[in-house]
C-alpha cells in the first residue's frame, strides 16, 4: 500500500517537498550574501485551497508506471514550486546592491527546519496509528 494514496500523507509529503525546496533557495541566498546586486529569493507559499483542489482533482492517487515507455503520472518534481524574488527594502541594501540580510535568512531557515520536523513527526504518528489499526507492530 502506497501511503501517498491517502490524502493526509500526500499533503504531508507535498509540504515536506516544499520545505526541502525552500531550504535550498534560502541556502542559495546565504551563499550569495556577498554577490553584488543579488536579490534574495523565496518560494511562493502553497495555499491550502490549491493543495486541496489538486488532491481532489487527482483523486489523491498518483499513476504508477511498470514499463519504461508508459506515461508517467501528473505529479511533478520538487521544482514545481514557484520561486519569487523577495521584496527588499531600499534601506536594507548594501552599497554593492546586495539585499541579503543574513539574520533574516537564518531565521527563515530555522523556521523551515522546525516546520519540517513537525511534518515528519505528524507523518510518523499517523503511519504508526495506521500500522496499529492494521495489527502490525511499529
Amino acid at each position: 500500500m502506497d501511503l501517498k494514496s491517502i490524502s493526509l500523507f500526500s499533503s504531508l509529503s507535498q509540504k515536506m517537498d516544499w520545505l526541502t525546496e525552500r531550504q535550498k533557495v534560502l541556502a542559495q541566498n546565504i551563499a550569495n550574501a556577498n554577490t553584488p546586486g543579488y536579490t534574495p529569493r523565496d518560494l511562493k507559499k502553497v495555499s491550502f485551497k490549491a493543495q486541496l483542489d489538486q488532491t481532489n482533482a487527482t483523486g489523491g492517487l498518483s499513476m504508477q508506471t511498470s514499463e519504461r515507455g508508459h506515461m508517467s503520472g501528473a505529479r511533478a518534481s520538487a521544482s514545481r514550486f514557484e520561486i519569487k524574488e523577495q521584496d527588499s527594502h531600499v534601506a536594507m541594501k548594501a552599497p554593492d546592491g546586495n539585499a541579503v540580510v543574513l539574520e533574516d535568512e537564518l531565521i527563515k531557515m530555522a523556521n523551515t527546519q522546525m516546520e519540517y520536523a513537525t511534518a515528519i513527526n505528524l507523518y510518523r504518528k499517523h503511519s504508526s496509528m495506521l500500522r496499529l489499526a492494521l495489527g502490525k507492530r511499529s
